[in-house]
């Protein structure tokens, strides 16, 4: 059942008053299936949230042992990482969109997945990468043969140079170079080597000889200021031998070649250097480039695919924007994503949506519109309820953001989580309704009716708890913010446990596996020991904190029971409620006649404030110690508390 439905059924039923909530009663109990009207969603990561057979890897069949969890924590439905069968542990290199990865079950245990949440009003959505497949049949066939099939599904060509120069790149959408990616040589001679080679790099001419070498091999250099980036070794540092020359001796082993890079904290902004197409001859000098920046590679000539990400990861093949929909590729796509709708799937993620046609957002919001309108129509022709949701991941500021909505429904505002941060980090919430209502103004003029799917870390991000200094006060007050504030919350998985994690460790340890029991096993098979023992202790697990009255857990439950029991405060209009105190947020939210008064502390020390025209008797949640004496409100540090009106 859509929210919207269950928000006319509890108005209807006379829910002009929002129940009071307490963190006890709260995550005691579970809300009736009619009675969660909040859009809350929860991202999980299959391979790691829960392992059903003990073979340690997580699976879909887990997920649905755990409904009643998720249904507690008051979700109405759920993000999944790529199921489909793919070639690594996270999905995002699919192999097969039709078919389920044989690691995370079977379509009989997804069809059971479906039609199980279905019945506690949660719905499912699948995460489809679009932007890219991995190197499976399709790319086999494609660059084995011109006739194949699949030939025009991937960017190829035989001189990326002239044919980005002449506009025959369709998925540049017009643009001299890429956001971000690099061509990849994918047959002809050999494109590796292995070998004792001396690299020579002269930055004023940008170029670099390369030649075979008996010399000892030398270490890099952890003061370079330029680098080779080389086959499994990584950035190699160079030696400065004089003014704007860099030379370095050392064992080379790759089976793709090397680039230059003049930056290890960016790929962008012209700090990435390669070649345009060609192949590097030893001896002689050879010509760099920031634009292009194709894979400097030891073979012949031969053909090339692009790939924005890994080259693992070649690029989908659309052609020309306008008309995406008439190519084979998208055709295809399409007719996989039409058996998961069909199936029962009510929602999808679109991954990298940026990248489609690379950063050009007019072309891909004019793809991303013929995606949802296909999908759509397969939906409203299965006889699903409304329309389905659809939500892409543009990953940059709300500004940028804002274009794509001419072609969604919904879009990750990744500036909500990195404002929530940034003010709990200076102890500054007086504009964070004004912030809020800024971003959604951005979005009015391109869709009225857009939904603001806001978040705080994700899988690709540091963990929240990690950017928050491991303060658990300040983890709640992000959680509680989240619950509060106008949009579509998404919680990741671990968010409601207070997990952290740094993402330049390995994206493993952002991608932590649930601990459910003090002791039981946890679904760790996929990260190859990249788990962190100390953060997955028995005091953060589920079964412990649902035993703690004042555990993280237990305020996301009560939060989450406010918001779907109120329809003010899930789907209210916020309005800012002028603070003269810096640590103090306050606003209103309001909807059908309803509305609540919401505050929260952003500081570390308590704060107060009268609040004469708001009356403070009826007390709908609240987090931390706060307290109302004669029209004012005090408020311990980072306590947040929410008044009906």
């Amino acid at each position: 059942m859509k929210s919207s439905l269950i928000l006319s059924l509890l108005l209807a039923a006379g829910l002009s008053a929002c129940k009071p909530v307490t963190p006890e009663g709260g995550s005691q109990s579970t809300l009736p299936s009619n009675q969660k009207g909040a859009d809350i969603t929860y991202q999980i990561n299959v391979y790691s949230f829960a392992d059903s057979d003990g073979d340690g890897y997580g699976d879909i069949k887990g997920i649905t042992e755990h409904l009643d969890y998720l249904d507690a924590l008051g979700a109405t439905a759920l993000w999944l990482s790529p199921i489909q069968t793919c070639a690594s542990y996270h999905g995002y290199d699919v192999l097969d969109y039709s078919s389920i990865n044989p690691r995370l079950g079977t379509e009989a245990d997804f069809k059971e997945l479906i039609d199980k949440a279905r019945e506690k009003n949660i719905d499912i959505y699948m995460d489809y990468v679009l932007n890219h497949s991995g190197r499976g049949e399709w790319f086999s066939s494609a660059t084995s043969s011109e006739s194949s099939p699949y030939r025009s599904f991937y960017v190829l060509s035989d001189n990326p140079t002239a044919d980005v120069a002449a506009g025959r790149v369709d998925n540049y959408a017009g643009a001299s170079s890429p956001g971000m990616g690099s061509w990849h040589k994918i047959s002809g001679g050999d494109v590796g080597y292995k070998g004792r080679l001396h690299f020579s790099l002269n930055w004023g001419a940008k170029t670099i000889t390369v030649t075979k070498s008996d010399d000892s091999p030398q270490s890099s250099n952890p003061a370079a200021s330029k680098w080779l980036w080389i086959g499994s070794a990584g950035a190699v540092g160079l030696y400065e031998t004089s003014s704007g020359l860099f030379e370095i001796t050392i064992d080379v082993d790759t089976d793709w070649g090397f680039l230059v890079r003049s930056s290890l904290s960016s790929w962008d902004d012209g700090t990435k250097w390669g070649g345009d197409g060609g192949s590097i001859t030893l001896g002689t000098p050879f010509k760099l480039n920031s634009s292009t920046a194709a894979d400097i590679t030891f073979g012949g000539s031969s053909t090339w695919y692009f790939a924005s990400f890994d080259a693992s990861m070649p690029d989908l093949n659309y052609g020309p924007y306008a008309k995406a929909s008439e190519s084979e590729a998208f055709k295809t796509l399409a007719e996989s994503a039409d058996k998961w709708i069909r199936m029962g799937v009510n929602g999808l993620r679109l991954d990298a949506v940026m990248w489609i046609y690379q950063e050009q957002a007019d072309a891909n919001a004019s793809f991303l519109a013929q995606w949802y309108d296909r999908c759509n129509a397969t939906y409203k022709a299965r006889g699903g309820e409304g329309d389905l949701y659809m939500v892409g991941e543009a990953f940059t500021e709300t500004a940028r953001v804002a274009p794509y909505y001419k072609g969604l429904p919904s879009l990750f505002n990744f500036s909500y989580w990195w404002t929530v941060k940034d003010r709990i980090g200076r102890a500054k919430g007086n504009d964070f309704a004004r912030t809020v209502l800024w971003f959604r103004d951005q979005y009015k003029p391109y869709r009225s009716n857009f939904i603001d799917a806001i978040k705080l870390s994700n899988h690709d991000e540091d963990r929240t708890g990690n950017d928050l200094g491991r303060s658990l006060p300040k983890m709640k007050l992000a959680g509680a913010l989240l619950l509060t504030s106008p949009g579509k919350p998404f919680i990741y998985q671990g968010e409601e446990l207070g997990y952290w994690g740094e993402k330049s460790r390995g994206d493993e340890f952002i991608r932590s596996p649930m601990k459910w029991t003090r002791e039981g096993r946890i679904a760790s098979g996929a990260f190859g020991g990249k788990i962190d023992i100390g953060m997955l202790g028995p005091e953060i697990s589920v079964e412990a904190q649902l035993e703690d009255e004042d555990s993280i857990l237990r305020m996301y439950k009560a939060f989450a029971r406010a918001r779907n029991t109120c329809p003010a405060l899930s789907h209210g209009q916020m309005a800012e409620v002028t603070s003269r105190i810096d640590a103090l947020a306050l606003w209103t939210m309001s909807y059908g006649g309803q509305t609540v008064l919401v505050a929260h502390n952003f500081g570390n020390t308590p704060v107060q404030t009268a609040l004469p025209e708001y009356k403070l008797t009826k007390t709908v949640v609240s987090n931390g110690e706060y307290s109302v004496k004669d029209g004012t409100l005090s408020l311990g540090p980072f306590a947040s508390a929410v008044f009906e009106q």
